[in-house]
């Protein structure tokens, strides 16, 4: 009776524990979209460098690295600095 006891616990506590991470893990992918979809709000609005800054860290989001470096790379190459004859300079 006791072992029975024993594994509902063990069980339960298991289950606790799965819910807290699928709960931190939803979390964590709402707080990305949420940053990516404000990216692009300020990049509407014509705004990239702010755009770029409200783009989450890479190494906070591994999962979404790649997209993350290629959303970056789209907007640091509409700000492209200047040089100083008024062309646009390439970053190398």
């Amino acid at each position: 009776m006791k072992q029975l006891e024993n594994a509902q616990k063990q069980s339960a506590m298991e289950k606790e524990k799965t819910d807290k991470e699928k709960k931190a893990k939803d979390e964590k992918e709402k707080k990305y979209k949420e940053a990516m979809a404000k990216a692009d709000e300020l990049d509407n609005d014509g705004k990239p460098r702010d755009a770029w800054m409200k783009v989450p860290n890479p190494n906070d989001y591994p999962e979404y690295a790649e997209a993350i470096h290629k959303r970056k790379k789209e907007l640091s190459d509409k700000f492209a600095s200047p040089s100083l004859f008024g062309t646009e300079q390439e970053n190398v």
